[in-house]
């Protein structure tokens, strides 16, 4: 069961998505997505300084969902972050174009940190490597990833996600199998 306040966070998340899905041509306020949740406006700045910021909680805790749902695959794991990007095109548009943008690319760059952090530990073929240099080489590829990922974004999304998600993970292993020629 989800505490008070997950729950209030939910349904607020869960009206926002409800009006941007119903795909109207007027912009989504707080008014908007506080009488969908059943909530008011009071309620909704209690929890959230906007609208950006409750678009920030739906990213983070939908990319905290993924991860924890995948296996210990990193190449699955940004698979299905990609694919969720894809799925919820408006929702990562518009955070990706609010005052959250540079917060955004912070988080999905510690994200990915973890996620090859974790592969880079768990993958005998990097056991020589000194912990210090786990840690540059998986900032280094995370960097390189979210880059990549902010390109795509600034594009609207152009490319479909497949593509995407082949270029990321060609160029995420390449520079992986450089580390591990070391």
């Amino acid at each position: 069961m989800e505490r008070g306040e997950d729950s209030t966070k939910k349904a607020f998340a869960d009206a926002y998505r409800k009006l941007l899905a119903a795909n109207t041509d007027r912009r989504v306020t707080v008014k908007d997505i506080a009488l969908a949740a059943g909530y008011d406006r009071h309620t909704f700045y209690y929890h959230f300084r906007g609208i950006s910021d409750l678009v920030l909680w739906i990213f983070n805790t939908e990319v905290a969902a993924i991860i924890d749902a995948s296996s210990s695959d990193w190449s699955e794991v940004l698979r299905n972050i990609i694919s969720f990007a894809d799925s919820s095109r408006k929702l990562v548009l518009a955070l990706y174009h609010s005052t959250q943008h540079s917060d955004t690319l912070i988080l999905l760059k510690r994200k990915i940190v973890e996620i090859m952090r974790f592969y880079i530990d768990s993958d005998g073929r990097f056991s020589w490597m000194p912990e210090e240099e786990k840690a540059r080489t998986a900032a280094f590829i995370a960097g390189g990833c979210t880059a990549y990922l902010g390109e795509w974004l600034k594009s609207g999304m152009e490319k479909n996600s497949a593509a995407v998600s082949a270029e990321l993970l060609d160029m995420a292993e390449r520079a992986l199998l450089g580390f591990q020629s070391m």
